[in-house]
């Protein structure tokens, strides 16, 4: 579990560690809604976020930027607003390793992730089509759904029954999503059109099926139910970098990850 020595920018952005299409969690510091979310799906993560390009002087990007699914709906930004504020967020960083989707082949894995990232872009909302007043209203709708359900969630003893019913209380719309169902949904759809397109059969969706309480059939509802909790506790991703409190950690699994972040 070695400890890299500089700031989460140099080691893992200036460095080069970070990938396209990585997923990575946070966790909001201070945050009441932050807190009710981590308290409902006993994580200590509350929020999700993926890499959407990374640092590359040549062709002018000078920093990584992520996409994430908030309470505004679909943004954009530089990934120094979680690394550079440690006193706000601690950050961790996984992958999905397998050969098919990390290899650099045009056709192989560099489409993948591309379009992954491409899924993901083409559902920002133009919010300037939306009148304020309908705004605001969705974003405290979202925020009020959030903390209200997910502690009582945990209620349920049988945790497959620990479903938030999204789409019952606030619809479909891309940006209500929960921030790791986006991400969910996202992977999902994104390589379930190139098997379409190319034909192929679809054995690979199963390794983008990220969620461990998904059972039986796979449905929308299913997968934009997705928490944070459910990605950190995924198998089928790795995990590869800590970043608490400002300083940087190489993992190499959840038995290393729980020694850096203690207690939930």
């Amino acid at each position: 579990m070695p400890r890299l020595e500089g700031t989460a920018m140099k080691e893992l952005v200036e460095e080069g560690r970070l990938r396209r299409a990585d997923i990575l969690l946070s966790r909001t510091k201070r945050s009441l809604l932050g807190s009710l979310i981590r308290f409902g799906t006993d994580s200590y993560w509350n929020h999700t976020l993926m890499i959407y390009a990374i640092r590359s002087p040549r062709q002018g990007y000078e920093t990584t930027f992520i996409i994430e699914s908030g309470g505004s709906g679909i943004d954009i930004h530089n990934i120094a607003h979680y690394f550079e504020k440690p006193w706000k967020y601690d950050v961790a960083v996984k992958r999905l390793e397998t050969d098919w989707f990390q290899d650099n082949e045009e056709n192989g894995g560099l489409r993948y992730r591309r379009r992954v990232r491409g899924f993901a872009l083409r559902e920002i909302d133009d919010k300037y089509d939306h009148r304020l007043i309908l705004t605001i209203a969705r974003r405290f709708l979202r925020q009020l759904v959030l903390a209200l359900l997910f502690p009582w969630q945990r209620l349920k003893k049988d945790p497959n029954q620990r479903r938030v019913q999204v789409s019952r209380v606030i619809g479909l719309d891309i940006n209500a999503y929960i921030c790791s169902g986006f991400v969910q949904w996202a992977y999902y759809q994104a390589v379930g059109k190139i098997l379409q397109e190319d034909g192929l059969d679809e054995s690979r969706l199963q390794d983008v099926i990220f969620n461990p309480r998904l059972t039986g059939g796979v449905t929308e509802e299913k997968l934009l139910a997705t928490t944070p909790a459910d990605l950190a506790n995924s198998s089928g991703l790795s995990w590869k970098y800590v970043v608490k409190n400002g300083v940087v950690w190489d993992v190499a699994g959840s038995e290393e990850v729980d020694q850096i972040v203690g207690s939930r």
